[in-house]
């Protein structure tokens, strides 16, 4: 074989596949199971987009069509009819015989940020002969030459196509009839609506709010009830904490919700782990149902008998359904084994299910279970074919003991050109949160840097969900301690089981929390010889006044942020910037209204006056992290630029 016919070495993850990617998500099988409806999520690079194209395929999964661009809400309950909504607010039904779809009306949203688990959601009717929504009158009125605050929650979570400050709108139900009309306020009032279930007798809509006398300032919700006929609202739970997604039981005779006690809530990342809650219908005594578990519940969804309850939960970096019977509280594991199902969907008789997983060598996919789950087959494989011709690392886990004798899960991905008989750099992530969790789940950032030469760990400190109640709240007064140590402790761990790693040529990087650990992480040692900071904190005094989520502050540091800035100067990078030597790059949305582009700003005066090679980029009308709003151009910036400063300083 001459020079010229040698075969080209394996190529991993690069920039441009981003704009391949497509994810599956949000499946909805009809009521008789003849139909399947999911989204895609797709990158439109030259549109420098992001959108959901909504797909409807027979269950027998021959080819799939697509609608529309929005979001599928639910199916008739015929299984005639799937309601679904455009990007602009638009309600739309499709009747699957004649493949035509039909405007119902349009819908107004606020940009009042309640919390990430509340859900602005449209119903059918049990009886299928009208839909509720949530909607808002959002009045349409130019910016103002002076804008007068006078709450708390007047800033949006801004970012592509959102607002910087809230509006004055509130979000209420409504409910128009499926033929079409004028819809029908069925709330009003100074409050918010929202996480919808309508009862099986079609009477009442029990829905979620926070009724208490400052809603800007308390984080506490409940469960409530609406009659469609009389408009009578009546509470239904008094739990003293947050509240979210209702479900009515098939039977009607009770309403599971998730909650979470405690009277100092945040509307982001709390530490408490939701549970599921059930109540009667018509109110009265709340018991949990999946405590025992002892992980973090999300997703669920009632059996057709009424017996048993669904839900998700992450445990030690997978993400498994399990059900819970509601007479004995017993659980038991439903669908698992190594990676994430995000969500899921039941069939008619509940003994199967569609679900999306996805794991370190593939995005978000569409599956199915038959024979009562003995068998589980592909339903999308949107992407395989590129998928195939790619040599992505597997991430191997890897447990060990922190400073105090905690145990402590990590994951290890080697470089593509991975070479045994050489050192190679060594790239430490963190995520976001302070409760996220790592595990099997497809993050391109791992699979980039691994192409680019790089071995990475990423690791659950303290903090994160799936290890439990006690370690979800390892960071509660404590940002930058136990957890940064857990960080330090399982670097040390990985070098020393990895004599092919240069202990010399290490990197940090982190998104949003990840990124205030970034920052703390090089006022705090100097083994680490370039850093990149995405959406990262820096200054917790200003950061308790400036960001979206101040009650983050107070929920994680026990108070008000006046009775705490001593506390929140300590654990605040900017207060020991002094020490920094590390090359830092910061990236930051200029609209971040979550952690405010000053808290970049702040960190970048500070390192530049000191001397420290360092680079601010602001991207501009980005929001945070790496949710939808960040353009897919910017996003490959984002990422290019995270690997050049890398290269600049690390030697491969």
């Amino acid at each position: 074989m001459t020079p010229t016919e040698q075969k080209a070495p394996p190529q991993g993850l690069v920039i441009d596949d981003l704009s391949k990617i497509r994810k599956a998500g949000t499946p909805l099988l009809s009521p008789d199971d003849r139909f399947l409806a999911y989204h895609v999520a797709v990158a439109d690079y030259d549109a420098d987009e992001r959108y959901d194209l909504i797909m409807v395929t027979p269950a027998d999964q021959t080819a799939p069509v697509t609608i529309a661009r929005g979001i599928a809400h639910g199916w008739s309950p015929d299984g005639r009819e799937l309601l679904y909504e455009t990007a602009n607010g638009e309600l739309h039904i499709y009747t699957v015989s004649t493949a035509a779809s039909r405007l119902l009306t349009r819908r107004s949203e606020s940009a009042y940020f309640i919390n990430h688990l509340a859900l602005n959601n449209c119903i059918w009717s049990p009886d299928g002969q009208s839909i509720a929504f949530v909607g808002a009158d959002v009045p349409e009125a130019p910016e103002p030459a002076v804008r007068v605050i006078d709450d708390l929650l007047y800033k949006s979570k801004g970012g592509r196509g959102r607002p910087i400050y809230a509006d004055r709108a509130q979000t209420h139900i409504y409910r128009i009839p499926a033929a079409g009309g004028a819809p029908e306020p069925l709330t009003s009032g100074p409050f918010n609506e929202h996480s919808t279930t309508w009862s099986p007798d079609g009477r009442y809509i029990a829905f979620v709010s926070n009724r208490t006398d400052r809603p800007d300032d308390i984080q506490q919700s409940e469960i409530w009830k609406v009659d469609i006929h009389s408009k009578a609202i009546t509470p239904l739970s008094d739990h003293r904490g947050l509240a979210y997604q209702p479900a009515w039981s098939p039977k009607g005779g009770h309403i599971a919700f998730l909650a979470t006690p405690g009277q100092t809530g945040t509307n982001d990342s709390p530490a408490e782990d939701t549970h599921i809650a059930l109540i009667p219908a018509d109110g009265g005594q709340m018991r949990y149902l999946t405590k025992s578990l002892d992980r973090r519940i999300e997703h669920l969804r009632w059996h057709p008998s009424g017996k048993y309850i669904y839900f998700t939960a992450g445990d030690r970096g997978d993400t498994s359904v399990y059900r819970v019977s509601i007479e004995n509280n017993h659980i038991e594991t439903v669908q698992g084994g190594k990676g994430c199902i995000s969500e899921f969907c039941l069939t008619a008789q509940g003994e199967d299910m569609v679900f999306i997983k996805s794991n370190t060598h593939f995005p978000p996919e569409l599956f199915r279970t038959k024979n009562k789950g003995a068998v589980v087959e592909p339903v999308t494989q949107e992407n395989a074919a590129w998928l195939s011709t790619k040599a992505l690392q597997p991430a191997d886990p890897f447990w060990f003991e922190s400073f105090d004798g905690m145990q402590v899960q990590g994951w290890l991905m080697k470089p593509v050109a991975f070479d045994p008989s050489r050192k190679h750099p060594l790239i430490l992530v963190i995520h976001g949160g302070p409760h996220n969790m790592f595990g099997h789940d497809f993050d391109e950032r791992f699979h980039l840097l691994s192409q680019a030469g790089y071995a990475v760990v990423y690791i659950n400190p303290r903090g994160s969900h799936g290890y439990g109640q006690a370690f979800s709240k390892g960071t509660l007064m404590n940002w930058g301690g136990g957890d940064y140590q857990d960080l330090m402790a399982g670097v040390d761990y990985i070098l020393a089981q990895n004599p092919w790693l240069d202990a010399d040529n290490l990197g940090v990087t982190g998104q949003s929390y990840g990124g205030y650990m970034t920052n703390w992480i090089v006022t705090q040692t100097t083994r680490f010889k370039a850093a990149v900071t995405d959406g990262g904190l820096s200054n917790l005094v200003s950061f308790s006044g400036t960001s979206l989520y101040h009650s983050l502050m107070e929920s994680e540091f026990g108070g008000r942020a006046y009775d705490r800035f001593d506390l929140l100067w300590k654990w605040s990078p900017l207060r020991h910037v002094v020490r920094v030597t590390t090359p830092t790059l910061l990236l930051h949305g200029e609209t971040d209204n979550e952690v405010p582009f000053t808290q970049a700003e702040e960190m970048y005066i500070a390192l530049r006056k000191k001397g420290v090679d360092t680079m601010l980029v602001q991207y501009t009308g980005e929001g945070h992290g790496w949710r939808p709003e960040l353009g897919p151009r910017n996003k490959a910036d984002l990422n290019q630029r995270m690997i050049a400063w890398l290269n600049k300083y690390l030697t491969l």
